[in-house]
């Protein structure tokens, strides 16, 4: 272990906070969007379903990779380069980030965590779409014969009922995105994959780096798939009844 020097020991812890920090962000809001998505999904009004329906299809099948880099380098070009700098790269807004989170360009890892938040919504939103659809008629048809009103249906059943149905697929998608932040390193990102890479570049030691991003990786899925089954326990149990 010669080759893991101080140095580089540090580059990776430092890596790997940001990966923590990227994939709890990340999960929290894209799951929040995606059920808010797949709610407009089940409205009756044609516009706003139509307009569900697009959001799910353009970021469910555009690739995370595509969504990070046109969010980082493309959609800054749209604007003038005086008016670019101020916006993304030179306020009092990024410089504090920067200083808060030693990040050298902030709106990159901002970037990157739109872009996988936009990707994986996409895909929470249809999957909890088919969460609700499992829910048995008859519990709908008894809310209504009590004569409860839209809003309490929708928040005191379709979205809890439709949350558990939907949570095992849920979790498998969450710790796929967990996989993806490794991509944020293609937009200058320093999570734990880019410090792999920089390790890489300064040590030549490709096979032992990339072993030990493997394992830390692996232990991270393990880890994120234990609190998901733990969440998902506590949800079937009616412990987490969040929507009430």
């Amino acid at each position: 272990m010669d080759w893991l020097t101080p140095e580089i020991a540090e580059l990776l812890k430092r890596g790997f906070i940001l990966t923590i920090w990227i994939t709890g962000i990340t999960s929290i809001f894209s799951l929040l969007l995606g059920i808010g998505i797949g709610t407009l999904k089940l409205i009756q009004r044609p516009i706003i379903r139509q307009l569900a329906i697009i959001y799910i299809e353009i970021h469910r099948n555009i690739p995370a990779l595509v969504l990070i880099i046109f969010w980082a380098f493309a959609f800054p070009n749209i604007f003038p380069s005086e008016i670019r700098r101020t916006i993304f790269f030179d306020n009092a807004i990024i410089s504090k980030v920067s200083l808060w989170t030693g990040l050298s360009i902030p709106y990159y890892t901002l970037a990157a965590v739109l872009a996988l938040t936009l990707n994986t919504s996409a895909y929470l939103a249809e999957l909890f779409r088919a969460g609700v659809g499992t829910i048995e008629q008859e519990h709908l048809d008894s809310a209504r014969t009590l004569g409860a009103p839209k809003k309490t249906l929708l928040w005191q059943i379709i979205i809890p009922q439709g949350i558990r149905a939907a949570f095992p697929a849920i979790s498998t998608r969450l710790i796929h995105n967990m996989k993806n932040t490794a991509l944020a390193s293609f937009v200058a990102t320093p999570e734990f994959f880019h410090g792999i890479q920089t390790a890489i570049t300064h040590s030549f030691r490709a096979v032992e780096l990339l072993l030990l991003a493997a394992a830390v990786y692996l232990g991270l899925s393990f880890t994120f798939s234990f609190l998901l089954r733990w969440i998902e326990n506590r949800l079937n149990q009616g412990s987490l009844l969040i929507f009430r």
